[in-house]
């Protein structure tokens, strides 16, 4: 098929609609209602896997309570701390994937409601487009965080700090267990310590791939906005 044919065919099937302004419109107005659902499924997926992982270590201490005194200790934390710690490293991965599409889905809310700002002369006073942080907060654009601490603000971040510590007392037990159980405890916070800085770099670079794609547009719309652009 040669190139640029599909565009064609969209051309043409846009340019048969009786009122293609208002088809365009309704259009805009179910995008917008999908984005919004879709931000809605990141937040409720995302709150029900930390409940999982959380539900899952609650029970897996309660059941090490019974079983603290009994010959069976050493071996089900052998088998019990891997499993959690898998389960939480799943778990973040996934939170920090729900919190970028959230991230991005609300950015295209904004350029549908940068949209709906130039329907009428007044329409903007409605619709106000961001320009700083002295917006208020549910108008400002997407990703423009005043300092890259704010990642460890986030749910993902939690998990990933809850889940380095089990990790830690993991490693603290296997030391102590196996090769010097007077430097157990440095063993258990060195590494949690670690992974905790890991998690951190992973997300935040997660997150600066994607704020720059949108930093990006944002230039880009600016520069066009105000004429800079042929």
């Amino acid at each position: 098929m040669p190139e640029g044919s599909a565009d064609d065919t969209a051309d043409h099937a846009a340019a048969r609609l009786p009122d293609a302004p208002s088809a365009f419109f309704t259009a805009l107005v179910t995008e917008h209602f999908v984005l919004q659902t879709a931000r809605g499924i990141t937040v409720s997926e995302s709150s029900t896997r930390a409940a999982i992982y959380l539900t899952t270590l609650s029970s897996a201490l309660v059941a090490f309570g019974f079983l603290a005194d009994t010959d069976f200790a050493t071996g089900y934390l052998a088998v019990v701390i891997p499993v959690v710690v898998l389960l939480g490293v799943f778990t973040y991965e996934r939170l920090v994937q729900t919190s970028l599409e959230d991230v991005v889905a609300l950015a295209a809310m904004q350029r549908i409601r940068r949209w709906y700002g130039t329907i009428l002369p007044g329409a903007p006073r409605y619709f106000p487009v961001p320009e700083d942080r002295i917006a208020p907060n549910e108008l400002l654009d997407i990703g423009l965080r005043l300092s890259w601490r704010g990642v460890f603000f986030t749910l993902s971040s939690a998990i990933a700090v809850v889940n380095c510590i089990v990790a830690g007392a993991g490693a603290a037990l296997l030391t102590a267990s196996t090769w010097a159980p007077s430097g157990s405890l440095a063993t258990g916070v060195v590494t949690a310590v670690l992974l905790a800085a890991v998690h951190g770099i992973y997300q935040e670079r997660r997150y600066a791939r994607v704020l720059g794609i949108l930093r990006s547009d944002i230039r880009e719309r600016r520069r066009e906005r105000d004429g800079l652009t042929p």
